[in-house]
């Protein structure tokens, strides 16, 4: 798919995995959007990996080869429910591909290292087989959060609604950065697109905020700090609206009433209704030892049914 920016989707065939693949082929732009659906078979059931290796599935040779062969089964009719899904959502046939590769070194590993040659982006569920609940995240899910900081992440759970996006902005060069490279994902026709600063006030959490400071300098800062970031708002909303996106789908909004940003975020994409957050992977202050920032963490954990792009 020369041209194009190809977008990683890893599959492994459960229901969770499947809303994912709704959830983009009504988020991405079908004209402008590669997709590769891939999935790493297994060598054996997980169980059989819990005392640290796979010898003894050697005792059960008949019963692992019909596994195999029902699992490679599963994967074949669920990567053709995928690809259909796109297809009736206006993607070129040409653009969609389909992969499905014997485990090499890992299942995170080999998704991570398919994703170093030539994708754009990842897309994966939030958690998919067994009996997690919604709320918690999947090791593959985490792990790749953690490890892949050089494209947009996006970590899928509940069922997201698709066309309202909301967008944390600050200062920091991760979000320019970030919207240049999610821009030409995105479908043009989404409905609404909120780009969202939180101002926090100068107390911190209690006991702190009681009398630390005078109403008229707390005043006096959220007056400030909102001034300061209004141009890099306004950067944002002409950037997307001459990408395409039309002027009238893009609003800003500055919150002033919380001491969380990652809270603040979060409480705005449920009063509009937005599915989709998208964060920075780091803020303006950076600390090098660790690969994401508070707020976009504490956003993936508490966003469970959301959507979330890491940029």
């Amino acid at each position: 798919m020369p041209g194009i920016p190809l977008v990683l989707v890893p599959l492994d065939g459960s229901d969770r995995s499947m809303r994912t693949v709704d959830y983009l082929s009504q988020v991405l732009s079908p004209a402008n959007v590669g997709i590769e659906l891939f999935h790493v078979l297994p060598e054996a059931p997980d169980s059989f990996f819990d005392s640290g290796e796979i010898g003894e599935a050697t005792a059960y040779e008949t019963e692992m080869g019909q596994w195999k062969s029902r699992h490679r089964l599963h994967m074949d009719q669920c990567m053709d429910k995928a690809r259909k899904i796109f297809l009736e959502a206006g993607f070129p046939s040409g653009n969609l591909g389909v992969s499905i590769q014997a485990c090499k070194v890992g299942i995170a590993r080999d998704i991570i290292a398919r994703a170093g040659i030539g994708c754009a982006a990842v897309a994966i569920a939030r958690n998919s087989k067994g009996n997690l609940p919604e709320f918690m995240m999947g090791s593959v899910a985490a792990k790749l959060a953690e490890v892949i900081v050089t494209m947009p992440l996006l970590i899928v759970g509940g069922m997201p609604e698709p066309r309202k996006f909301l967008v944390g902005v600050d200062r920091s060069a991760f979000v320019r950065k970030g919207l240049s490279l999610l821009i030409p994902l995105l479908s043009r026709e989404l409905d609404t697109i909120w780009l969202c600063h939180i101002v926090r006030p100068m107390s911190g959490p209690p006991p702190s905020w009681q009398s630390s400071f005078s109403r008229s300098n707390e005043t006096d800062w959220m007056q400030a700090n909102e001034r300061r970031i209004l141009p890099s708002l306004a950067n944002a909303e002409q950037r997307l609206a001459r990408a395409g996106f039309e002027p009238g789908t893009l609003r800003t909004v500055v919150v002033k009433d919380k001491i969380s940003r990652a809270e603040g975020i979060y409480a705005q994409a449920l009063a509009f209704g937005a599915g989709t957050i998208v964060v920075g992977r780091r803020g303006t202050t950076l600390v090098e030892d660790f690969t994401m920032g508070r707020v976009s963490r504490k956003v993936l954990h508490m966003a469970y049914d959301r959507a979330v792009w890491i940029v």
